[in-house]
């Protein structure tokens, strides 16, 4: 159910996007607002848009985040399932669920770390966008290499998991 929700969620946020992109003067983009980007750790409000958001490249990056968002969610709830289906079904010591899992951790691996970076990225231009006065803002994020030591981690469970079945099949043989 989830994983249908997400689907429907990830169209409309894609057509959007492309909405603002190729038919920013549509009557779609006028019903939906001006250009507001997603930011993973906060929320901007401007008074007015400011001149980034109205740059191209800015909102094909967005386009590319919110892309890479979503098909990493939407490859994080099947690959989920296939596992919590494998478990019920068989248990955890099968090949299935060996494979399942290395392509989780390589699925977090690589689109995990492209989203992270490309979100960071957003957030820095739409900081520079800020004007403070008195001060100054520094933006540094380091989720995308989170998403990548969590598919190394999810990755080095794949191989143990498979050490384990090689173990449980051996034993299954000799008794």
């Amino acid at each position: 159910m989830l994983f249908y929700l997400v689907c429907l969620l990830s169209i409309f946020m894609l057509a959007s996007n492309i909405g603002y992109i190729w038919y920013p003067n549509s009557a779609f983009t006028a019903s939906l607002g001006a250009f507001d980007p997603l930011y993973t750790y906060f929320e901007l409000h401007f008074d007015t848009t400011p001149v980034v958001y109205t740059e191209p490249s800015f909102r094909w990056l967005s386009f590319a985040s919110e892309a890479t968002m979503t098909v990493f969610a939407l490859l994080f709830l099947w690959f989920l399932h296939q596992l919590l289906k494998n478990i019920h079904h068989a248990g955890l010591f099968t090949e299935s669920n060996v494979t399942v899992l290395f392509r989780f951790g390589l699925t977090v691996s690589i689109l995990g770390t492209a989203f992270g970076y490309m979100d960071s990225r957003l957030s820095s231009a739409a900081i520079t966008a800020l004007d403070v006065r008195n001060g100054s803002i520094e933006f540094t994020s380091l989720y995308h290499l989170d998403m990548l030591f969590g598919g190394i981690v999810l990755l080095i469970i794949a191989s143990a998991l498979k050490t384990a079945v090689r173990a449980v099949e051996e034993n299954k043989k000799t008794i």
